[in-house]
């Protein structure tokens, strides 16, 4: 069994995480005037903090969800520390609890929000997942992935093409360039690698609404993770999804990577004050304030001062 990742990390305290997370939710709110989801029910991996379940119940208005916990001690606190009274942990894993809740009477008939935040690498284990959840979640479901981008995850740079065709199959290209799958470069491919498989599961499964690609996200605290995911919608909301996902100002496709700088809360509040501005920050205006950063620290914050999130420590 692998070690609770809730003994390692507070998911809540991570800034680049925290950000991901509120481009996520923003985007599926913005599909709510598309999607059947006045009764949509949440189903993750809720740990012992919560975080994401909190989010979907306050901003989504969602009341039936779904937590997923395989450790024994962390199902055990997993109940201890439910937000809500209509929140279900189930003990297992993901592969062995979803046949589960396709005929749970509680949930097959709503759309499900479903969002696997796994901290380890895309496996067979997750592969697995997705072909099961994009097969027999019910329309107008959106479907989320998260897994570890580490490249060192998929071997050596001269292991990671064979590894790459192991888990996608023929949606890698047999003239895989070896720029793709370089350090640096993995995550992008490992993100397109996923919703195209995303994508011809739908297919094959001929699902009348097919699947629609809708978020794809790589950000990094430690180290970098990447979440992908998308729709299926039933025929009546396909066009509207279509419509929603093809506006320029659809958020959840940011074209770099999300990592945030970790800052103290006086770094944080001047930064904010001198935004929104239409000219970027520069280092020489930090210094002049008494302080610095490299400039893709200072390019993050401007882009997503709005989501940084803000945490105190009390001591009394």
């Amino acid at each position: 069994m692998r070690p609770p990742s809730f003994d390692a990390v507070n998911y809540s305290l991570r800034p680049s995480k925290s950000i991901q997370r509120q481009i996520v939710f923003d985007g599926v709110r913005r599909l709510h005037a598309h999607l059947d989801l006045e009764r949509q029910a949440y189903i993750g991996f809720g740990s012992i903090w919560f975080t994401d379940f909190v989010m979907a119940h306050k901003i989504l208005g969602i009341d039936e969800m779904v937590s997923i916990e395989s450790h024994p001690i962390g199902f055990k606190r997993a109940e201890f520390n439910v937000p809500y009274s209509m929140v279900r942990v189930f003990h297992g894993i993901s592969t062995n609890v979803l046949p589960s809740l396709y005929k749970d009477e509680k949930i097959k008939k709503r759309p499900w929000l479903v969002w696997f935040d796994y901290d380890y690498e895309f496996n067979a284990s997750v592969k697995a997942d997705v072909l099961s959840l994009v097969e027999r979640a019910p329309e107008d479901s959106i479907i989320l992935v998260t897994v570890n981008g580490n490249e060192k995850k998929y071997g050596t740079l001269k292991e990671r093409a064979d590894t790459l065709r192991d888990l996608f199959g023929a949606i890698v290209p047999d003239d895989l360039p070896k720029r793709a799958y370089e350090d640096g470069n993995l995550q992008e491919t490992l993100a397109d690698f996923m919703l195209a498989y995303m994508n011809s599961v739908a297919a094959d499964e001929r699902r009348v609404g097919g699947f629609e690609p809708a978020f794809r996200v790589i950000y990094k605290d430690t180290t970098p993770m990447i979440t992908v995911g998308g729709v299926l919608p039933a025929k009546g909301s396909l066009a509207g999804v279509a419509a929603a996902l093809g506006r320029e100002d659809w958020p959840c496709r940011p074209t770099k990577p999300i990592v945030a700088p970790h800052l103290t809360m006086r770094e944080a509040a001047v930064l904010q004050a001198l935004l929104p501005r239409a000219k970027s920050i520069t280092r020489t205006m930090l210094q002049e304030l008494g302080f610095d950063l490299d400039e893709d620290q200072i390019e993050a914050f401007q882009t997503y001062y709005k989501q940084y999130p803000a945490f105190a420590q009390i001591v009394s």
